[in-house]
């Protein structure tokens, strides 16, 4: 029992445990994992950008859950209006709602503003396409897309993934991990790519993350897609130190290595070294 004192300055006994800050209560690694809330939340997870409906089916293949699993979350996701279920589909969409969590996410002290300046600047130094990128598993999603009309690049937008070890977003971000991280980070891709992840994938990355540990940016000449090129940098958002990465990339015919580098790098390095020192962050 604990006291609190009454309006006459007399202690009141009170039942039932100590309260705990809900901060310290969501950071504590003894409170149990939530099954069901993880579940959910893969469902959402498994929507990607280019899908318009997805189907029961579809999401059990893509989140390893069953069926009937699948089908209680979707009910309860469509209820408190994550999902909406499109009849003349037979199938689901993911909703506005979803957004909020999203802007909630890269609104946060202004930090989504503060880059897209930035990337303005550097679309507007070429045909390329700027993108500010977050982690989601063993792939980055673009959270900001900035493109000049005339780019002649791949077909990606927001909320579109690509490979964690061979893009240069995902090697930015691979390199500012701890060890730790880095190592859980290899053990998932190691799952992902298979025998192929020892062999190649693996090699190539470890080399990549040695130039980047020299020249401060990370780099992928056609090594996701053969005709796509790119740079990265990595940015980390103030107080929460969350890890994004800032990216220039282009059609390699438009954007070769040496193009690359002599006009994007340099607006590239500065403007991150910029948006550190005014998140007061250090690059």
């Amino acid at each position: 029992m604990s006291e609190e004192n009454d309006n006459s300055g007399q202690p009141v006994k009170r039942r039932g445990r100590p309260r705990q800050d809900i901060g310290a209560a969501a950071i504590n690694e003894e409170r149990p994992f939530v099954s069901s809330l993880a579940r959910g939340l893969s469902i959402l997870r498994a929507f990607r950008a280019e899908d318009k409906v997805l189907g029961t089916q579809a999401l059990a293949e893509r989140t390893g859950l069953h069926k009937t699993t699948v089908s209680r979350l979707l009910g309860t996701l469509t209820k408190l209006g994550y999902l909406r279920y499109m009849p003349e589909y037979g199938k689901y969409a993911v909703s506005n709602e979803v957004l909020t969590l999203g802007y909630a996410a890269i609104g946060r002290f202004g930090f989504g503003e503060l880059v897209r300046s930035h990337m303005d600047q550097l679309a507007a130094n070429g045909d390329c396409v700027v993108a500010l990128s977050v982690r989601d598993g063993a792939e980055m999603m673009f959270v900001e897309l900035v493109r000049r009309p005339t780019a002649v690049a791949l077909n990606l937008n927001v909320g579109s993934r690509i490979p964690l070890a061979e893009s240069a977003p995902g090697r930015a971000y691979l390199f500012a991990l701890s060890g730790e991280e880095r190592e859980a980070a290899f053990t998932l891709l190691k799952d992902v790519h298979g025998k192929a992840w020892e062999a190649q994938k693996k090699p190539a990355l470890e080399a990549a993350l040695e130039r980047m540990a020299q020249t401060g940016y990370s780099e992928s000449f056609g090594e996701w897609v053969p005709d796509h090129n790119a740079i990265g940098v990595v940015l980390h958002a103030p107080m929460t130190g969350d890890i994004y990465t800032l990216s220039v990339g282009g059609n390699a015919r438009n954007l070769p290595e040496e193009k690359l580098k002599a006009t994007h790098l340099p607006m590239l390095m500065r403007a991150a070294q910029e948006i550190s020192a005014l998140s007061g962050v250090n690059f």
